[in-house]
């Protein structure tokens, strides 16, 4: 009986009116169920070197929800129809700037059919025939892309750049409830698709661990040469380094054991070495005037040289707005701003917040690093770009992985930014990779990070 009744479906598609012209697109909507006006969900597994690994993609219109799991830790990408967003193991999305989002819009338009679909083109979208059985694609703000589709099903087949470039194949496509879905294969080799199905809920983006906010967002500093603070996580006093740095937020093994947590999962993670452990459930945490209820924490070893026990990392910053004030001695954690933020702009790499500096007449991007005592560091590799700066000091510096050999640099000129810094000292470490800006800088001004807003400003005091 469904199939009958599909085939009247088909049918009707071609009786017209005399003198009426058939429109192509309307015909390809409906041949595959009108795609963009439903929620799907698409499920992969596989097994890679004893590893089980399960992804799954949602989509509905131009939005799409990627989630891939190892041993109950996951991470993904957001994409809201116009800009990608990454999330690690605490579900807070974080601006992705990959470079990829003009070309994600109209990838997204011809994946779900909204190319097809009238809204499309009265939005600013464009489509424009290009050869038997294909479309030339233009989201608005998009970058154009050319989508060919089976001549027999008016399934999709394969996306190009319009010089010919592979962007993507759909070998295959399934059918749930009426809908015709395009089915690549992100796990292959190895991976096989378990599952296509409406989800009856809406798209939405990862809710993510959540802030609360009351009482004096202000706590001490102390004489550490990183910004450590006085905190609580499950009602035990604790002390909190906070680390734009890092990405996951992290608890000493010591407190684990003692709140009476057992780690699960499989991450991986790195600070002058790289090393396996697993995440622990946690909370409430309660640092400045924000608290959160329950976050996810990897679990690192305690170091001697390290006197703190979480580490508040990137994921759970970008819920609050910070302000460094080390000539003051506090620091202030509170909620972000509502309004447009003014100062340096900021942009993430694999959930990291990184700015623009210039060393010396050179500019390079750099990671904002609260946990880096210097002002500027910069790894080996960088520091032999060029003509090498005089050393002037060695040193040791430590991560959460061990220690490493390091030295100082005289650097005649630096600018963070828009902001002149003038002549200063940089440390270099072997094993570092890339350039950081570093919580030193809160010895200059007073260094205000609002990552949700995506801003820096280094301030009066």
């Amino acid at each position: 009986m469904r199939f009958a009744t599909r085939a009247l479906v088909l049918a009707a598609l071609l009786v017209l009116p005399a003198g009426a012209a058939a429109d192509p697109l309307a015909a390809l909507a409906a041949a595959n169920g009108h795609p963009a006006a439903t929620h799907v969900r698409l499920t992969w597994s596989a097994t890679i070197e004893r590893r089980r690994y399960v992804m799954t993609v949602d989509r509905e219109g131009t939005r799409s929800l990627s989630r891939l799991c190892v041993s109950e830790a996951c991470s993904g990408r957001w994409f809201d129809g116009t800009r990608g967003w990454e999330y690690g193991l605490n579900d807070v999305a974080l601006p992705a700037d990959d470079g990829s989002d003009a070309r994600q819009r109209t990838v997204a338009a011809i994946v779900s059919l909204a190319f097809a679909e009238p809204a499309f083109r009265a939005s600013g979208g464009t489509v424009e025939p290009a050869g038997p059985s294909a479309w030339r694609v233009r989201a608005a703000g998009g970058t154009p892309l050319v989508a060919a589709f089976d001549s027999a099903t008016l399934g999709l087949r394969e996306i190009r750049e319009p010089d010919g470039t592979l962007v993507e194949r759909f070998p295959g496509a399934v059918r749930a409830g009426g809908v015709r879905v395009a089915v690549d294969d992100p796990l292959r080799p190895g991976g096989a698709l378990d599952g296509v199905a409406v989800v009856a809920e809406p798209l939405r983006p990862p809710a993510g661990a959540a802030a609360t906010f009351a009482g004096d967002p202000d706590v001490a500093l102390g004489n550490d040469a990183i910004p450590i603070v006085p905190c609580t996580l499950g009602g035990r006093a604790a002390r909190c380094l906070l680390d734009s740095g890092a990405t996951p937020s992290a608890i000493t093994l010591p407190l684990a054991e003692a709140l009476h947590l057992e780690a699960r999962g499989e991450l991986e993670l790195s600070g002058y070495s790289r090393f396996a452990t697993g995440f622990v459930d946690a909370g409430p945490l309660a640092v400045g005037g924000a608290r959160f209820a329950a976050a996810r924490f990897a679990v690192i070893p305690s170091l001697a040289a390290a006197k703190f026990d979480v580490v508040v990392g990137a994921d759970l910053l970008a819920r609050v707005r910070v302000v460094f004030d080390r000539a003051s001695r506090r620091v202030t954690i509170g909620e972000p701003d509502r309004a447009a933020a003014a100062g340096i702009p900021l942009r993430f790499v694999n959930g990291t917040p990184h700015v623009a500096v210039t060393l010396d007449g050179r500019t390079a991007d750099a990671l904002f690093d609260s946990g880096d005592a210097a002002i500027v560091s910069l790894g080996y590799a960088q520091y032999r770009v060029g003509t090498p700066w005089p050393v002037v000091e060695r040193l040791q510096a430590f991560g959460i992985a061990g220690t490493a050999d390091a030295f100082v640099v005289a650097v005649p000129q630096v600018v963070v930014g828009t902001i002149p810094l003038g002549a200063l000292r940089a440390t270099v470490a072997r094993t570092q990779d890339g350039v950081h800006v570093g919580y030193g800088l809160a010895s200059r001004c007073a260094v205000m990070l609002d990552e949700a807003r995506e801003r820096l400003s280094c301030g009066g005091r």
